[in-house]
């Protein structure tokens, strides 16, 4: 079975060229449950873009707070971004596409309320005819063909990838899906195969890094791994332990299994992103491949 690591560089540098800053605008802001919002944006800007793979995400631009549109950089003759004097730099965050239309020009994210970061600050003020500014996409996901089931894995930060995975998943797929939310409220009916297993597991109070209900019902699992690809997006802390159970008690192939921390306890998202382009810059000092995906791993789960 081909690496789902390798496939993800290989489209990585494929999409590289293409990368630059745009600019949308907000056209909808909908609560699809206490804690989760869409919101819609639409732009000429995302003409031709490429949705081959589920679970891609774009680094989007938040304004900061008071301002209605974001001022973004220039890339130079070096490849690097840039501010004009004066410019206030905007706020960086990652968003998975729930949707996007090509007719229209319209993308949907969802957006997790969870604390007061500038995330959920900025989905629950914006309105209609705000700005944005988006950068990517970045892929995280890719079905082997050969896999002859699949298992999903994650918390309601991950939930947006979860349910674009198995929408994209032919009707006879194979697949069990465990998804970590606060309570029956954050519930979702979720578009998936026909025989699929979406298993919702409820924290009910309990906090998300000490709730273990995520390793626990991937633990719980009575098949064999054999010919099995996984996905596993959660807190930093909860991909690491069931990352080392599925690799090291089950036998799970590593070419086999992409993990990535959505969050990290004690870690705002900035620090997180310096953590990250922290490794990049030595994996780069040090002649190591700056797009092999277990460089964001390994700075995400240090």
């Amino acid at each position: 079975m081909p690496s789902i690591q390798e496939e993800l560089r290989r489209r990585t540098r494929q999409s590289r060229p293409q990368v630059r800053f745009r600019t949308a605008q907000v056209v909808r802001n909908v609560v699809l449950t206490p804690r989760l919002r869409r919101v819609t944006i639409a732009s000429d800007d995302l003409d031709g873009c490429d949705y081959g793979l589920p679970a891609d995400a774009w680094k989007f631009m938040l304004p900061p707070p008071g301002r209605r549109r974001p001022d973004l950089p220039t890339i130079g003759p070096d490849g690097m971004p840039s501010f004009a004097e004066g410019a206030v730099p905007p706020i960086p965050r990652a968003y998975t596409v729930r949707r996007f239309d090509p007719e229209t020009r319209e993308l949907d994210i969802d957006v997790l309320m969870h604390g007061s970061g500038p995330g959920p600050a900025w989905a629950a003020a914006v309105e209609p005819g705000d700005e944005v500014g988006l950068a990517g996409p970045r892929h995280e996901f890719f079905a082997a063909p050969e896999a002859g089931w699949h298992l999903l894995v994650g918390d309601d930060s991950a939930l947006p990838a979860i349910a674009t995975i198995l929408e994209s998943f032919a009707e006879d797929t194979r697949v069990i899906a465990f998804i970590e939310v606060e309570d029956q409220g954050d519930v979702l009916d979720l578009a998936a195969p026909r025989d699929a297993e979406i298993v919702w597991l409820t924290r009910d109070g309990a906090e998300p890094t000490d709730s273990g209900l995520l390793e626990k019902a991937v633990r719980g699992l009575n098949r064999p791994f054999d010919g099995a690809q996984a996905w596993v997006g959660a807190e930093a802390g909860v991909v690491r332990a069931v990352r080392r159970h599925l690799l090291d008690e089950r036998g799970l192939a590593r070419p086999s299994l992409k993990a990535a921390a959505y969050w990290k306890a004690g870690r705002t998202s900035d620090e997180r992103d310096q953590e990250v382009m922290t490794a990049f810059q030595t994996a780069l000092a040090e002649g190591a491949d700056p797009d092999d995906p277990a460089v964001t791993l390994q700075a995400d789960l240090a």
